[in-house]
């Protein structure tokens, strides 16, 4: 447990520097994005897609978890479309930038820091929805996180998971004298601390991790949506999943 609360410890300095260094996807929600949500145009970016319309078309009045999704985005964005908006992260700044949204525009939004891991600060079967983007390769164990938000969400609620393909760490870019080529290198699963000794902690995780874990928590898979970014690696894809009841 202390090695795994130290690489928590390292994840969350890790990311305020990125914040503090203004990464791309640290970037606020923009007034425009925000009074389109306010007048039932909520987008939520994925990458260079969004997540699809219907996925999130009955949002207004609903109980959501932004979980690991601070930063100044999301959760303004579905707090400006009228729902219940609650949001769990590690790091500070990235909350700080959502604190900054709410007290600028008026909206209630709780902030809470805390690591997706653990959510026993709340109850079972209290949120409708929990939208997690792109943060799972910051956590060795995946089922410990698909556990957690089976149990809080409501029976019918609905899971959004944004996260890289495990080609993103199985293959490695090779100079040669044309110019290079990307070759696979790792098996999976992947520690980027298995290869080398920076303060930098990421995690590979397979599809069978993934997809494997949702179902086996209990999830129906009912959305799948995928992003090919510029580079011939950096594939990202995203689930929708739903807490069905069990059958008899």
């Amino acid at each position: 447990m202390k090695a795994e609360n130290d690489i928590f410890k390292q994840v969350e300095k890790n990311i305020d520097q990125l914040v503090e260094n203004s990464v791309d996807w640290s970037a606020c929600a923009t007034r425009e994005q925000l009074q389109a949500a306010r007048a039932g145009k909520l987008r939520l970016q994925f990458f260079d897609r969004d997540v699809p319309e219907e996925w999130l078309k009955d949002i207004k009045g609903k109980k959501v978890l932004c979980l690991a999704g601070a930063g100044g985005l999301q959760a303004p964005l579905l707090a400006c479309a009228g729902a219940e908006v609650t949001v769990v992260d590690l790091s500070g700044k990235m909350l700080e930038k959502d604190r900054e949204i709410a007290e600028k525009e008026n909206l209630r939004i709780e902030m809470i820091k805390g690591n997706m891991c653990d959510l026993s600060m709340f109850g079972d079967c209290c949120f409708d929805y929990i939208i997690n983007p792109p943060s799972l390769m910051y956590v060795p164990e995946l089922s410990t996180v698909f556990r957690e938000c089976f149990r809080v969400l409501k029976w019918g609620g609905v899971f959004i998971m944004m996260a890289p393909n495990p080609i993103n760490y199985v293959c490695d870019y090779m100079e040669d004298e044309r110019g290079g080529y990307y070759k696979a290198v790792h098996r999976m699963p992947f520690c980027s601390k298995d290869y080398d000794d920076s303060e930098w902690v990421e995690y590979g995780h397979t599809m069978e991790e993934y997809l494997g874990g949702l179902t086996e928590c209990g999830f129906w898979i009912n959305g799948y949506v995928e992003c090919q970014m510029e580079d011939i690696t950096e594939l990202q894809f995203m689930t929708r999943a739903v807490k069905h009841p069990p059958q008899a």
